[in-house]
């Protein structure tokens, strides 16, 4: 047992640079998909999302993660307000507390919508964990990447940066032990993961939902 868990400490280690450079250094034209899901916590995503609905890259925008107290007024406050296209297509999932959260509350607004293809917008070291948490409860999904590159954290020389190789190792460890917890849930991932807890999603106003919907539905706050 020893030996087993000295050789997965050294493969850990090992996994860890390997894992930094194939996180993407930019982003590209996602092209058209059905819709997008915006993960919140982090700076640029929700901005990103909201460019992505303006070009019509989706018809509809989630933003997982909304706090409970915050307005959708104090939401987009944050970004200059909406244009005429995102005031009638922008949801809000209030649930989520962190990706796992994410996963859940994404699972129910894409069943409930029966959405095929979703354009992911969330920071760039983020995303593996993401894609790995979402595509364990739908994995009949294609999920199309948008990464977005927070000021703070530079990937380009991120061993010279104690920041952000702090945010990477943290992160990391997070995907690893999500990768654990994914496969058990999964059945090694021959199966799709249970989807957690229930969704709390608030429609953008004057959008009725939908009937299909395994989620509580909010008026528009």
């Amino acid at each position: 047992m020893f030996r087993v868990a000295v050789a997965a400490f050294v493969v850990a280690v090992l996994g860890f640079p390997v894992f930094v450079w194939s996180l993407a250094r930019t982003s590209s034209d996602p092209g058209r998909a059905d819709a997008i899901v915006a993960l919140t916590g982090g700076e640029g995503r929700l901005q990103a999302a909201l460019e992505l609905l303006d070009q019509d890259k989706g018809a509809r925008l989630l933003i997982s993660g909304v706090h409970s107290d915050t307005s959708r007024e104090e939401l987009f406050d944050a970004v200059g307000g909406l244009s005429r296209r995102a005031l009638c297509c922008v949801d809000l999932g209030r649930s989520a507390e962190n990706t796992i959260g994410n996963a859940g509350e994404t699972a129910a607004w894409v069943s409930g919508h029966n959405y095929r293809t979703v354009i992911i917008v969330t920071a760039s070291y983020h995303m593996p964990r993401s894609i790995l948490e979402l595509q364990a409860v739908l994995p009949e999904t294609e999920f199309v990447t948008y990464p977005v590159f927070p000021d703070d954290v530079h990937l380009s020389e991120w061993w010279r940066e104690p920041y952000t190789t702090g945010v990477l190792a943290g992160e990391y460890l997070k995907y690893l032990a999500a990768t654990v917890r994914v496969a058990a849930a999964s059945g090694l991932w021959t199966k799709p993961a249970p989807v957690p807890g229930t969704a709390t999603i608030e429609v953008a106003p004057g959008m009725p939902p939908t009937d299909d919907a395994p989620q509580t539905v909010l008026a528009p706050k």
